[in-house]
């Protein structure tokens, strides 16, 4: 099975070379990328398979697509940006990167779409499905038998199962969080579920099971205000931006979920907002809402002290609002709704953060993006 798609690879890059190169040639090319192919060689043709594309949403109904490459430059799809509902407020791919989700918030549905394999262009497949009132925020788990979503003005979550097609359907009732959730935060195991709330600044944990939402004691409170919330790989800490004191917490995270305090807050610059952790789980970065500036720390993985790296901060656009890693663990993607961008760090072996000559800017304030494997 291997050395087919490897072969149904390679015609495929030979019918490009035979564009632009002429019949003749391409048929020798062939060959020669067959033999290789059967070799188990990596072509520079296949390497372009692990370019990746990037979905961005915000706007009225705006889906931006990027193709983003190796090196990190972007490059924008035909026909982008595509339309979803009204107010589109975030945006999940399926792990088969077949299909596409994103949450109308201002008509309280989820839009359905499938990914053109080659192009990464997409096509909306109707009618939406319903969801609850206002939802923000989506997550799913690593293996896409299951979607959740936020909905910031009916106080709940609504789970969904996914079938082969894409299509959606509800798994149980709704589950309240008593007021508006403001993320969703899974651990990499899918086991937990965390949803930061606001209004109470507390943090509501969840047990998953077959997509079914189980509480795990009672909400958690943290002082001084939380906003969406970063868990690392091994799921041992939980990191809370607490926007009012400008500083980030650390939570230690119990066998069962559950969540203890941990080594404290931590100071960072003005109104924090997102956390991201590193796919290693060593380093963490907080994005202010309040200045341009992204704070990067070590994590003690042990006890979950932060210390700040001595690296200068990196600086984003204006008013960044969320963290975004590729799955390669390279780049560090912030999502800037004062300039309507995406800026694009890479990742340093030490953990710090370096600014590209990469940034996508879009037509619209961004809310949520993520990108393929």
């Amino acid at each position: 099975m291997k050395q087919v798609w490897q072969t149904t690879r390679v015609l495929k890059c030979a019918g490009a070379l035979r564009l632009a190169r002429g019949a003749g040639c391409a048929a020798a090319v062939v060959v020669t990328l067959l033999a290789l192919a059967a070799l188990g060689m990596t072509t520079a043709c296949s390497s372009s398979t692990t370019t990746h594309l990037a979905y961005v949403v915000g706007g009225l109904t705006d889906v931006a697509v990027e193709r983003i490459s190796n090196s990190g430059v972007t490059k924008t799809v035909i026909g982008s940006p595509f339309v979803a509902g009204a107010s589109p407020s975030s945006v999940v791919v399926h792990p088969s990167k077949h299909f596409l989700f994103v949450a109308n918030q201002s008509e309280d549905t989820i839009s359905l779409f499938k990914i053109d394999a080659t192009s990464g262009a997409l096509t909306e497949v109707l009618p939406r499905t319903a969801t609850g009132t206002s939802p923000t925020a989506m997550t799913m788990d690593s293996g896409g038998d299951f979607l959740f979503v936020a909905n910031s003005a009916s106080d709940d979550i609504y789970v969904y199962s996914v079938s082969s097609t894409g299509a959606l359907s509800t798994v149980g009732l709704p589950t309240s969080v008593g007021s508006s959730p403001a993320g969703l935060t899974l651990t990499s195991s899918g086991s937990f579920l965390y949803v930061p709330v606001p209004n109470f600044s507390a943090v509501y944990v969840f047990a998953v099971s077959s997509g079914t939402l189980t509480p795990v004691g009672s909400p958690f409170f943290v002082a001084n205000g939380v906003d969406p919330v970063a868990v690392d790989p091994a799921a041992k800490f939980l990191f809370v931006p607490n926007p009012s004191t400008n500083t980030v917490t650390v939570l230690t995270i119990q066998p069962d979920g559950s969540l203890l305090v941990g080594p404290g807050a931590f100071t960072t610059s003005t109104t924090p907002v997102a956390a991201l952790v590193d796919l290693t789980g060593a380093f963490l970065y907080v994005a202010n809402f309040g200045s341009t500036t992204i704070n990067q720390y070590s994590i003690n993985s042990t006890t979950g002290v932060l210390t700040a790296l001595t690296a200068t901060s990196p600086t984003s656009g204006t008013r960044p609002i969320f963290l975004v890693t590729d799955p390669d663990g390279k780049f560090v993607y912030v999502g800037n709704q004062g300039s309507s961008s995406i800026t694009e760090f890479s990742i340093n072996t030490n953990g710090s953060l370096a600014p590209t000559a990469n940034v996508i800017q879009l037509t619209f304030q961004p809310r949520s993006f993520f990108v393929t494997n």
